[in-house]
């Protein structure tokens, strides 16, 4: 018999003999720390640790806190609005620390994330004076578990503010421990981004960056299509450790590569939607290629955006923004 249980709709609760996680396991409960564990949300930098408290109120359901800087070094606001990336990245760490606390799953294993959407209310993401609080709901379902391990799962999020609805998304993870990822990454486990001249970028006015040491798009001679250039930037979306180039990096680049489409309308993206075909592997370009698509909405124009390395696709981002108004 197969050791893998599935649980339609319920969350199976965390296997009573598991080892704990860096010896001292989570219970279930209300947990709030000064600051969550860095390994718990994977980012090596404690100021880009976005979530700050979570607990379980029922075997699928549960309740987050989380804080978006007003200052963030990487993620700056535009247009007095918080970065559209803060609200996946969000979506990402709290996907994370429930697994890591609460789903049985070991630091040490790895996420592949097949995909990431979202839908912002941008009339209530402006910045105030210091950090924003927020609250996040997140539902759990069709999760997979083997030996009491999470092995896929989907997470359904409304992020909230004062009360109000701030954000919408979902992502779908799949979990696999170090022997698996290991078989599955062969001789690229131990590839690392290799620090070379950086191609030069787009101007950064183009991409809604604040500096062009942030832009992650080099041009190629089309008005669409860009080579990925990986910016020293921030550690919030560059990490030394990474065997790949990370997801969070390729959202960004897409955001940056519709922008600089529209350019100059400035038009600044509300839903942003991701699939993520296969890996992004550091030493061999990648290529950044963006195009208007029909729009299901009325006045919003649709961006439609694909990562590609050796001619395969990597990723496919669709994001939406309302148009400029006259």
């Amino acid at each position: 018999m197969s050791d893998t249980m599935h649980v339609s709709g319920a969350i199976q609760p965390r296997a009573p003999h598991q080892a704990p996680l860096n010896g001292n396991q989570a219970a279930s409960g209300d947990h709030r720390d000064a600051c969550v564990p860095r390994e718990f949300v994977h980012r090596p930098l404690v100021d880009d640790i976005l979530v700050t408290s979570w607990r379980r109120r029922d075997a699928s359901h549960f309740s987050l806190t989380a804080q978006w800087p007003h200052d963030h070094g990487y993620f700056r606001p535009v247009h007095g609005r918080h970065h559209l990336i803060l609200t996946g990245e969000t979506i990402r760490q709290a996907g994370l620390l429930l697994c890591h606390t609460e789903l049985g799953v070991p630091v040490g294993h790895h996420f592949i994330l097949g995909d990431l959407v979202y839908t912002t209310h941008p009339e209530d993401l402006t910045v105030g004076h210091g950090p924003t609080p927020l609250t996040v709901d997140v539902r759990c379902s069709r999760t997979r578990f083997r030996s009491g391990t999470l092995t896929s799962g989907h997470f359904d999020m409304t992020i909230r503010r004062a009360g109000r609805t701030v954000a919408t998304g979902h992502s779908d993870v799949t979990v696999t421990s170090p022997a698996v990822y290991r078989r599955i990454r062969g001789a690229r486990l131990s590839a690392r981004r290799v620090l070379e001249p950086l191609p030069a970028p787009v101007p950064h006015e183009l991409t809604g960056s604040a500096h062009d040491s942030d832009v992650l798009l080099s041009p190629t001679g089309r008005p669409d299509r860009w080579q990925l250039r990986i910016a020293p930037g921030h550690a919030a979306m560059v990490n030394p450790a990474n065997d790949h180039i990370p997801g969070m990096l390729l959202l960004d680049a897409a955001q940056q590569a519709a922008r600089a489409l529209t350019a100059p309308q400035a038009l600044v993206p509300y839903a942003f939607g991701t699939e993520f075909r296969r890996y992004a592997e550091h030493g061999t370009p990648c290529f950044i290629e963006a195009r208007r698509v029909p729009s299901a909405l009325p006045c919003t124009t649709t961006i439609q955006v694909t990562g590609s390395q050796d001619g395969e696709p990597v990723f496919v981002s669709t994001l939406t923004a309302l148009d400029a108004r006259p």
